[in-house]
């Protein structure tokens, strides 16, 4: 049995968003990966093979989370890594199911506890 810690992406352009979502998630004993675009997301992602990815939608510098998720859906490397959408789009959520997320989570709908929670579930 593997008992090295889940690899998580976590891909968030605030700051201050994605350092709380990094202590909360090693708190919650994962190891902990950050990108604040989505270029930095996909390279991050080939690189270190996360178990999971938190996925804003809305990132700066050109690409969005659903450009994201479509560029890793023709990776055979990341094509089967699970996306948590996460976002305070809530107009989106067929969209991102569409595209392959696992879920979607409206981050002003969400406490933090409850989003490491739901990251728990899709990593068993």
């Amino acid at each position: 049995m593997n008992n090295s810690p889940k690899r998580i992406l976590v891909v968030e352009d605030d700051m201050i968003l994605q350092s709380v979502y990094r202590q909360k998630l090693e708190e919650s004993g994962f190891e902990v990966f950050t990108a604040g675009n989505g270029n930095m997301a996909l390279t991050l992602a080939k690189e270190q093979n996360p178990d999971l990815i938190l996925l804003d939608i809305m990132l700066p510098a050109g690409m969005n989370g659903f450009d994201v998720m479509e560029q890793m859906n023709q990776d055979a490397k990341l094509k089967d890594v699970p996306v948590i959408v996460l976002t305070n789009l809530d107009s989106e959520r067929d969209t991102a199911m569409k595209i392959g997320a696992v879920d979607y989570v409206v981050k002003a709908n969400t406490s933090i506890e409850d989003l490491v929670t739901k990251v728990k579930t899709h990593l068993v």
